[in-house]
């Protein structure tokens, strides 16, 4: 003997009802609307309105930041713009351990621009008159001194950056040595990162820092007036509720519901005058008595309930 509770017959009619009322699905559809990302707070919108700014900025950028490493650099390589991404200034605080940093101010707007990878030791390599590794180990830290090689490299690459900037937004972007501007990337709370990626014969990175806040501000917070207790509650006095009243509930396995039948009784587990509870919105609110008034069948309530399950 089974110990299931439908029996198999039972099962496949059960399936069966399933699988007609779900919905078809076809290889074909098409959806008639792309999905975007639904910005739910004020710093989301601000990093869904900076992310396309910058993208589009070091588009434009690439092709003056090749002109100005192509001597520094040998072999073949390209930049490709990567995309722009929000991180938080912890996360930022660590990546920029080890890199060639500068900062820049523009009005409100500062920047931290960062090179990374093994592109600082090819370029200051070059720079010495040695040979580049042909396979140098791009997990590896650039060496202080490989850093500091790279400085007139960087401070180069990073004006380019500033004219960019300048034709983009009509503001001049000023280099700055300012470890405030760093300071206070680490401790926001938002961050816009771009990434812009060596290809070819030259690893690394190179990374723009950006508190989203300072390219867009944040909108004015609306003035919050108190309103009148009395006026709300006057207002809310007027809206339209549904108010269910539960007479009683039966529980019946499934094979007895098969069985039912036009005329068949089913007792209730509550007397007549047993109280009833009454619910707005699924909240318990009242209890009530079943009644006759005027013919009609009725509920006389008995007690309130207060604070959703405190009777009164």
């Amino acid at each position: 003997m089974s110990d299931a509770l439908l029996d198999a017959a039972e099962l496949e009619a059960i399936q069966d009802a399933i699988r007609e009322t779900a919905p078809r699905r076809s290889s074909q559809y098409q959806p008639d609307v792309e999905p975007t990302r639904l910005a739910l707070i004020a710093d989301d919108r601000s990093v869904e309105t900076v992310r396309p700014l910058l993208i589009n900025l070091a588009t434009r950028w690439v092709r003056r930041a090749h002109k100005a490493l192509k001597q520094h650099l040998p072999g073949t390589w390209q930049l490709d713009v990567v995309g722009a991404e929000s991180i938080d200034g912890v996360t930022a605080k660590e990546e920029l351990r080890g890199a060639w940093l500068a900062g820049g101010k523009a009005g409100p707007a500062e920047v931290v621009f960062a090179v990374h990878g093994a592109v600082i030791d090819i370029a200051a390599a070059r720079r010495c008159g040695g040979v580049p590794d042909a396979n140098p180990d791009t997990t590896r830290t650039p060496s202080a001194i490989s850093v500091r090689l790279f400085q007139p490299i960087g401070r180069q690459l990073f004006e380019t950056w500033c004219t960019q900037w300048q034709e983009m937004f009509d503001a001049d972007l000023q280099p700055s040595t300012e470890l405030a501007i760093v300071q206070r990337l680490i401790e926001a709370t938002t961050v816009v990162r771009l990434t812009v990626a060596f290809s070819g014969s030259v690893a690394g990175r190179i990374q723009v820092y950006v508190r989203p806040e300072v390219l867009v501000p944040k909108p004015a917070a609306l003035a919050a007036i108190q309103a009148k207790a009395k006026s709300v509650a006057n207002a809310l006095s007027n809206v339209p509720v549904e108010l269910v009243v539960e007479l009683g509930t039966l529980r019946l396995p499934l094979g007895k519901i098969r069985q039912l039948e036009r005329g068949g009784t089913h007792a209730l587990p509550k007397f007549v005058d047993s109280r009833v509870p009454v619910f707005c919105g699924g909240v318990l609110k009242a209890w009530g008595r079943p009644v006759v008034c005027r013919g009609v069948l009725a509920v006389q309530i008995i007690s309130v309930v207060h604070g959703q399950g405190t009777q009164s």
